[in-house]
């Protein structure tokens, strides 16, 4: 099996902007959106560079298949790729150069010419990336895309992700919002705003469930920091960082995973079901992101 790795953008300059980019008409596993830029008086934390980068979709055919905020995207490659994202040179040095990788996964593993997007004819598939100029905390900031292709793959299925913002409901309590149905379901990505408070217990999202025709499934009940704690599974180890280097972005994230194992046996059946939810219940009455991780059709994708 063959595979192209190669620079689709090179070396830009980094705008307030949204630029976009067309994707090559082979099919592709993933996509690698590295930014680069130097220290300012001080070593650069991870959320100031993430700040910088206000979303990431990509378009077929002008319909969003995948769509995160960049501290998303940083949460999803940690939990389903179960690793961190490369960020390099921790040196408190002005001008230092530092630069951070996040991936854009279309299959649950990389190169998996089973799982990814298929062959598209030119223009079809576009790569948008909203951004904001790096400035006080990080500048002179540079963006590359790096594409990765699978030329001879014949894929069943492919990754889809899109972001749902929810409103503050109004009140602390239970909260119901509605998933996407459709698909088998590999995950469900949550983000609380509220995180680890002073004096207080109780997180934006103190607990969440699942559930599939009213019934809870899988996840009856559990503690947002519960959840957390069952990244273990998914990070394989602790991943901390200095006080001095700011907040831990995957400490407001939890990730309901559907396919811990990676053999599709605890994927969520959608296609027959007539109501697909998470239940949200708020420790704190303020807004929230939860973010379906989907295992697509090709044949869903292409109709």
């Amino acid at each position: 099996m063959k595979f192209i790795s190669s620079n689709i953008l090179k070396d830009h300059t980094w705008a307030t902007e949204v630029k976009e980019i067309d994707l090559p008409v082979n099919p592709i596993s993933h996509i690698i959106v590295t930014l680069q830029g130097f220290n300012v008086t001080d070593e650069s934390t991870l959320a100031e560079i993430l700040g910088f980068l206000n979303k990431v979709t990509v378009l077929y055919k002008g319909k969003s298949i995948f769509n995160m905020e960049s501290e998303d995207l940083f949460a999803l490659n940690c939990f389903l790729l179960k690793a961190a994202p490369c960020l390099t040179t921790s040196t408190a040095t002005d001008n230092v150069s530092r630069a951070l990788s996040l991936i854009v996964p279309f299959g649950r593993r990389l190169f998996n010419p089973i799982e990814c997007l298929p062959k598209t004819r030119k223009g079809e598939l576009k790569l948008q990336l909203d951004c904001t100029v790096p400035a006080t905390s990080f500048d002179n900031g540079i963006i590359n895309i790096q594409c990765v292709e699978l030329p001879e793959a014949t894929p069943e299925n492919y990754l889809k992700a899109t972001l749902m913002n929810v409103s503050a409901p109004g009140a602390v309590g239970d909260n119901d919002v509605d998933l996407p149905m459709g698909n088998y379901i590999a995950g469900v990505l949550l983000w609380s705003t509220t995180a680890f408070q002073t004096s207080s217990h109780v997180q934006g999202i103190d607990e969440a469930r699942i559930l599939v025709d009213n019934s809870e499934y899988g996840y009856v009940s559990g503690k947002f920091l519960s959840h957390i704690g069952q990244s273990i599974a998914n990070l394989g180890q602790l991943v901390r960082v200095p006080a001095a280097a700011g907040e831990l972005i995957t400490q407001h994230y939890c990730y309901l995973d559907y396919d811990p194992v990676r053999d599709n046996q605890f994927l969520i059946d959608t296609l027959s079901v007539s109501s697909f939810k998470v239940r949200l219940t708020m420790g704190v009455d303020e807004a929230s992101k939860v973010m379906a991780v989907e295992v697509g059709t090709i044949e869903e994708l292409l109709k």
